[in-house]
């Protein structure tokens, strides 16, 4: 065989040999998380997690993009609208269905427009009161606020989101009102809350926990079905008779239409990710619970907390 033909051997041989682009690699390319706040958050931190260690496992680059704006809609609905081919993800928090049922021009409609890919993690909330508040239990507090009405007042962060709903849970197991003061942003609603303007509110756990080991604010219970791990002897809502179920969740995902092979593709590297015990040292060093990443269990969720969203604009 002579030098060209032995050549073409070669060649042909590492044409064989090397898996094209679309195997060795995530089909399409790389991938973006988009994140609907931004960075340096419980989310933006969570979507990097998953950027650095879905980079190594699929061989393709992974990135963070903050898209933050309108409560976190902008970033939904871009995602939403984005071609379903898996690489374009949302780190979607619940947090942004209070402001998507807010909004009358509302151009897509989030439990039909994107599709459940995993949970990540879920941020656990309490019934926190401001010390001035002479109740020790739930049912000092529910009967205090009977004995009250229009005395306390409670610090929300949007008409509809879960801490408004839940006051209004509260208040229908007291049978008496409150007044409901609205804040932009955690920072100067926990201010107001030390000084007492407002006495109840219910907040992320990772938050005000560390103020009630200070002893500056008072605990009274969990909104989760179960109790928290961290904190077992406190009590849930439910064990009161307060109707409130309830866990914010950041999960991640994909445009409504992405193929079913792709999503439980990954769902099953997410899942792997959240087995890793370095992973899941961080996660849970920032006051989150890991769950099972099922997306069935997690498209159930949204649905429901789409509805409760909905339902609370009108009681």
């Amino acid at each position: 065989m002579n030098g060209i033909g032995r050549l073409c051997v070669f060649l042909l041989a590492l044409m064989f040999a090397a898996p094209s682009s679309a195997q060795s690699g995530w089909p399409g390319g790389p991938i973006t998380i988009v994140v609907p706040y931004a960075a340096g958050g419980i989310t933006d931190t969570l979507a990097r997690i998953m950027a650095e260690r879905l980079s190594a496992r699929l061989g393709v680059s992974v990135i963070a993009d903050n898209r933050a704006g309108a409560g976190g809609v902008i970033a939904a609905q871009l995602v939403a609208g984005a071609k379903p081919d898996g690489r374009t993800l949302l780190m979607n928090s619940s947090a942004i269905l209070p402001v998507a049922a807010n909004m009358k021009d509302l151009r897509f409609d989030p439990t039909k427009d994107l599709a459940a890919v995993a949970f990540v993690a879920g941020l656990p909330s309490v019934l926190v009161v401001h010390p001035s508040v002479p109740a020790n239990d739930m049912p000092e507090f529910l009967a205090y606020l009977r004995a009250n009405p229009g005395k306390l007042n409670c610090g929300i962060l949007g008409e509809g989101g879960g801490d408004h709903q839940a006051c209004r849970a509260l208040e229908k197991a007291a049978g008496s009102k409150m007044e409901h003061l609205i804040y932009r942003g955690l920072p100067p609603l926990n201010l107001d809350l030390l000084a007492g303007v407002i006495q109840v509110n219910v907040g992320s756990a990772a938050v005000q926990m560390p103020l009630v080991r200070d002893g500056k604010l008072r605990v009274l219970a969990t909104t989760m079905a179960h109790r928290v791990p961290d904190f077992p002897d406190v009590p849930t809502l439910l064990e009161s008779g307060v109707p409130i179920d309830a866990l914010a969740i950041n999960a991640l995902f994909a445009p409504a239409a992405t193929p079913p092979d792709v999503i439980a593709r990954l769902n099953a590297e997410v899942s792997a990710i959240l087995s890793e015990p370095e992973v899941r040292r961080r996660i849970e060093a920032m006051g989150l619970l890991l769950g099972p990443p099922d997306a069935e269990s997690l498209r159930a969720t949204f649905h429901r907390d789409w509805e409760r969203a909905k339902a609370a604009l009108n009681p």
